[in-house]
């Protein structure tokens, strides 16, 4: 393994430019975007298992989508207003000093469905149906685990979502926050550059 380690933190500028570019599709398709930061971490065991498991990201999104879809058809059932979500996403695969690997993700969706992630901690042992919710049950069933305990595998970062609204006032005070947040991903630090595998991705539409 050999992992770029230097603490300085260059970007790759391609990867800053796929950023933005992600960034700039939600917003022509939804003026009003939820930017979302999440980490999703690795259990102690099996590591080696899911390290060299490089469709991780690709079960997470698509479990994630398929949750999204029931929920809106669920609420439109219930007659209430929906309007269309496509889950557009930016990832970075990072390693710890320890070899062990994590993803730093952002997920960005129509603020008009998701205005916030809600709360992830459980009351008296019951979770809330919300993005949160779905975002780690996404996780614990791309690990295969498909158990409650395994939520914690996913860290919500303090102040980690962003609404960007374009017609706002504030929007550039907004976009220039978002996209100092989310180029983290792009550093080249932490990164493993040996074993084939993607260290980064976006969505593609």
């Amino acid at each position: 393994m050999s992992i770029n380690t230097h603490s300085s933190y260059p970007l790759n500028q391609n990867h800053v430019k796929r950023i933005q570019d992600t960034l700039n599709k939600s917003l022509d398709e939804y003026s009003r975007t939820l930017v979302m930061r999440v980490d999703l971490r690795l259990p102690e065991f099996n590591v080696d298992y899911y390290n060299s498991d490089s469709s991780l990201i690709t079960r997470f999104i698509a479990s994630l989508k398929a949750q999204i879809d029931v929920n809106l058809l669920k609420r439109q059932n219930a007659g209430k207003r929906v309007h269309p979500c496509r889950v557009r996403y930016i990832w970075a695969r990072e390693f710890s000093e320890c070899g062990k690997k994590h993803y730093h993700v952002a997920l960005l969706l129509n603020r008009e469905n998701y205005a916030y992630p809600g709360n992830y901690r459980s009351v008296n042992g019951e979770y809330s149906h919300n993005l949160a919710l779905m975002i780690m049950e996404a996780w614990v069933r791309a690990l295969e685990l498909n158990h409650s305990q395994y939520y914690s595998l996913v860290e919500f970062p303090a102040n980690g979502y962003y609404h960007l609204s374009k017609n706002s006032p504030d929007f550039t005070t907004q976009y220039a926050a978002v996209t100092t947040r989310i180029n983290y991903l792009a550093k080249l630090y932490s990164k493993d550059y040996s074993d084939g595998q993607r260290n980064f991705g976006c969505s593609q539409f």
